[in-house]
């Protein structure tokens, strides 16, 4: 669900950039800042880069009640984990000012398309009900921090917070069933 979403994002703002931009290629992609062995990404010139940076548990959707399976009314699904991602959209241009322009335009976009449905976005996956994309305060020492986790340098951009991203097994467990003991009834009181 978490590629689904960020592919999503990055295919909606790639769309933005063609009504802006009429680029060649799309300038906006899914990508770490470096590879796995360590080496800096080559891919990222020119490029706006989404980064999925920390994941967390959407606080105010935790201790939701098991659902029933749809399949068997004897089969109890775990609630949903419903989770916020922190991404990092970093704009990685030769020339600065072209940076900025397509942060502006990021911005922009993301302001104004700051909720994701299936009646607004027809492509949004049809597991996900609904994305919120929220831009979050971000300090210099965070900045600092999350530059060195990342193992690069510094790149103008802004970090989102993508809220109600629900993952769910679809796997059900038993319910649990009255335990009988031979010659008491289930009307008996205890003394």
């Amino acid at each position: 669900m978490i590629y689904k979403a960020l592919s999503f994002l990055t295919n909606e703002l790639n769309d933005y950039f063609n009504t802006v931009y009429q680029p060649l290629e799309p300038k906006a992609v899914l990508s770490a800042h470096v590879n796995a062995d360590g080496s800096a990404a080559t891919d990222l010139l020119n490029k706006v880069s989404l980064t999925l940076i920390n994941l967390e548990p959407e606080a105010t959707m935790r201790n939701l009640p098991a659902e029933r399976g749809s399949s068997s009314s004897e089969l109890r699904l775990n609630p949903p984990l419903r989770l916020s991602l922190r991404v990092l959209v970093a704009a990685n241009f030769s020339e600065y000012q072209d940076a900025l322009r397509f942060l502006s335009s990021t911005l922009a976009f993301f302001q104004g398309h700051s909720v994701f449905t299936p009646q607004n976005a027809p492509r949004l996956d049809k597991d996900i009900e609904r994305l919120v994309v929220e831009l979050e305060t971000t300090s210099y020492q965070e900045w600092s921090y999350l530059w060195g986790m990342l193992g690069t340098k510094y790149m103008p951009g802004a970090v989102y917070k993508l809220k109600l991203i629900s993952i769910q097994d679809g796997v059900g467990q038993p319910s649990a069933r009255p335990i009988l003991i031979p010659g008491l009834t289930t009307t008996s009181t205890r003394p």
